[in-house]
């Protein structure tokens, strides 16, 4: 149970990790810059450049802490799982549960945000996040969690990387 466990975690962290560091970060970066390493190898073109007002900055930092929250929590779950203080179904549940508020986060920030890639990229990001929480359902499936990375979550990250890290 540990192993799974603690590969769980790792994928999650790896995952939240790619998203995290610009997310947010307005001065992170130079415009087009957030995205130069996660679209390295798949296009030569330049990142484009977004404007966002001063609410999806807002957005932009609300998202970061969201993200932060969210795998602080679910580490937690991890290392109480790992320490033998939740069974499965408690420790299952718990993480599901935390998928979903995560989601709903963001859907919430999709809904303050002005700039239409920035709402469409946190909406895409809550509904693969929804996607993989339905295939949650045992620690066998928690341990898959390394696959969270998928194609569709991995678009929205790096479309909020680029449009954040200009915020």
């Amino acid at each position: 149970m540990r192993r799974i466990l603690a590969g769980a975690a790792l994928g999650v962290v790896l995952l939240t990790g790619a998203g995290c560091d610009q997310v947010g970060t307005p001065s992170a970066a130079p415009s087009g810059s957030a995205s130069a390493g996660a679209g390295s190898g798949t296009s030569a073109k330049p990142a484009p450049s977004y404007s966002v007002s001063t609410a999806d900055t807002q957005v932009c930092k609300d998202t970061k802490t969201l993200a932060t929250d969210s795998t602080a929590r679910f580490s937690e779950q991890v290392v109480k799982g790992i320490q033998g203080g939740a069974n499965e179904a408690e420790l299952v549940g718990s993480v599901k549960k935390l998928f979903t508020d995560w989601a709903n986060g963001l859907r919430i920030q999709a809904g303050k945000a002005d700039n239409a890639d920035l709402k469409a990229s946190l909406l895409a990001y809550a509904t693969a996040l929804e996607k993989q929480n339905a295939q949650l359902n045992t620690l066998a499936d928690l341990q898959k969690i390394q696959d969270l990375n998928t194609p569709e979550l991995q678009a929205a990250t790096e479309k909020l990387n680029a449009i954040c890290g200009t915020a």
